[in-house]
């Protein structure tokens, strides 16, 4: 009986080995976050605990996430419509859990929402062939599941799979539920970085199925109107604001770049190999060859076959046309011409970001691997397509990059422990040091007065619940931002970097130095020679001003007319933060 239960249990784990496989990296990955908790989990700072994620516990601490009407402690006071709307899915996780513990189920959300998506989506592709081939399938979109991209929007990229399936069905079956879920499908998608695109990219298959069969694709056309109906009510703060503020934001002044020819081409290449930040999709370490080689191999035979037609019908030729297309669309952003045509002939958009095409390549990249994979095993090179999953898995899971969350939380904590000392890294309880913040809210009786932050991202302090003047935010409107320079206006004539990056963008509305570029760095020393604070203490007292809170201590505060209240730290804190009164 024993021996019978132990050949059942093989031939279960020889037949399904990649969902035990998938089993076994979530479970590692969430005991790992688990014992490190939120003082030993390290996660990406630059655009994610400086914003998103202290935004999330502004909605909180203000009961604003369902909120209508409400001015927001941040920049001054912002309206709530400024931050991102609580029927999307990542933002109800906040909505319920606290931060840190939503954020770890954002992390493996993402991972079952590819998962689910891509087996999905593989199932109906391959038909009968699926469960010869579901290990690729399935070990793919957990690859794609775990890639390092944008926290905040995770789930638009994620998701994408699960779109284009919803898309197949509709335009396969035409039944009601599939209308349904792509109305729905917003709540995964988030408008500004996907949900225009994923609206456009509709619209161009409806006109190619259109021109292709002769008749109106009347179903796809249907969906679009559908889905573009479902982002609007989904998004219905963004929209208000754009169409009903009457108001300029800082998009509409931000300045662009503007490249030469040389200058677009080299754009390309670099977004070509390395996309960008917010997508770093590490594909350029073993994806980019293989997919480029298999490129060369495969066109060469059809070449040698004489079988052109071939070359234009196959889907591998035709995603990399499709990477080829955003990386073009990508680099247009800086191109002016083109902007400006953009930006005249679509009013409403002016200031939005066009190049976020890229974001969609992260997806097509590893679906060409998967192209790649599937051919070698059904083509006899069966060892070789387990090799390239096996590296492509490797190597997602094992490099570093900004928002390589596991990565990074491994790592520097096996800093701490080999070297007996911390890195210059900070953790997610670290950078908030919600302790450390309590402790001087109490000993200064913080009343909700308006303060900024000095050598440290402001975030800390919206985290906090500490209501600031400066803060991070890409939309919000122009004259606060003109109101703001008049604060920052002495470090902005001592440094034209500070000035350049302010007057230029100003999504960054923070107190700058004269001599030190990014003084708000978030690393564990914070030293400078420089301990001036150059700010306009009238224009700071006009907009409310009450404390500055600074991990440097200040030299010139009976210049600038404001009061050491007491200096603060704690065990659990790298900051010592000095608390600075304006009487």
């Amino acid at each position: 009986m024993i021996t019978k239960n132990c050949l059942s249990l093989k031939r279960l784990f020889c037949g399904y080995w990649y969902w035990f496989l998938v089993f076994l990296i979530l479970i590692g990955e969430l005991i790992v976050f688990l014992i490190a908790g939120e003082q030993y989990t390290y996660l990406g700072i630059h655009d994610n605990l400086d914003i998103h994620i202290a935004d999330y516990q502004i909605l909180r601490n203000n009961n604003a996430f369902f909120s209508d009407d409400v001015t927001i402690p941040l920049l001054g006071g912002i309206n709530r419509d400024f931050l991102l709307s609580e029927y999307y899915l990542y933002s109800l996780l906040y909505a319920v859990f606290p931060n840190f513990t939503a954020y770890i189920i954002g992390y493996f959300l993402k991972i079952i929402i590819a998962l689910t998506g891509g087996c999905l989506l593989g199932r109906d592709i391959l038909g009968d062939d699926y469960r010869a081939n579901e290990w690729i399938v399935v070990v793919m979109s957990l690859i794609y599941g775990l890639l390092p991209l944008y926290p905040a929007f995770a789930f638009s990229f994620t998701s994408i799979p699960l779109m284009i399936y919803f898309v197949r069905r509709l335009e396969n079956t035409g039944q009601k539920r599939w209308y349904i879920c792509v109305f729905f499908y917003p709540v995964l998608s988030y408008f500004t970085f996907f949900g225009i695109f994923v609206v456009a990219y509709l619209f161009l298959w409806f006109l190619y199925r259109s021109l292709s069969q002769k008749k109106v694709a009347v179903r796809l056309l249907t969906a679009d109107v559908l889905l573009s109906l479902g982002y609007i009510l989904l998004e219905y703060r963004l929209f208000r604001l754009i169409f009903m503020s009457g108001e300029k934001t800082i998009r509409e002044t931000m300045v662009f770049v503007n490249r030469s020819a040389g200058e677009l081409c080299e754009l390309f290449i670099d977004g070509f190999v390395n996309n960008i930040f917010h997508c770093e999709d590490l594909h350029k370490y073993f994806v980019l060859p293989v997919v480029l080689i298999y490129l060369v191999v495969l066109n060469v035979t059809y070449i040698k076959n004489r079988k052109y037609a071939d070359i234009i019908k196959d889907n591998f030729n035709r995603l990399f046309i499709l990477i080829l297309f955003n990386c073009f669309i990508y680099i247009m952003q800086e191109c002016r011409p083109v902007r400006e045509l953009i930006f005249t002939v679509i009013s409403p958009l002016d200031g939005w970001q066009f190049n976020r095409t890229i974001f969609f390549n992260p997806f097509i990249w590893y679906t060409e691997l998967a192209i790649v994979i599937y051919r070698c095993f059904n083509g006899r090179r069966r060892k070789l397509s387990y090799v390239m999953a096996a590296v492509a898995l490797f190597v997602v899971i094992g490099k570093q990059s900004l928002y390589n969350d596991f990565y990074n939380t491994v790592y520097v904590n096996a800093y701490r422990i080999v070297k007996g000392i911390p890195s210059e890294t900070l953790s997610y309880g670290e950078f908030f040091s919600k302790y450390l913040f309590e402790t001087i809210k109490e000993d200064i009786d913080y009343d909700g007065e308006y303060s900024v932050a000095y050598g440290f991202h402001p975030s800390v302090l919206s985290y906090n619940g500490i209501s600031t003047l400066d803060g991070c935010l890409s939309h919000y409107f122009q004259s606060y931002k003109e109101e703001f320079r008049k604060v920052i206006e002495p470090a902005l004539e001592e440094s034209e970097v500070a000035r350049t990056y302010y007057d230029e963008w100003g999504g960054r509305a923070y107190l700058f130095s004269g001599t030190v570029e990014n003084i708000w760095s978030p690393e564990r020393t914070k030293d400078t020679d420089d301990h001036r604070l150059l700010i306009d203490p009238e224009a700071f007292r006009d907009l409310g001003g009450k404390y500055v809170f600074s991990r440097i201590e200040i030299d010139n505060t009976e210049e600038l007319g404001i009061n050491l209240v007491g200096s603060y730290s704690d065990d659990k804190s790298p900051y010592t933060i000095f608390v600075y009164k304006n009487e």
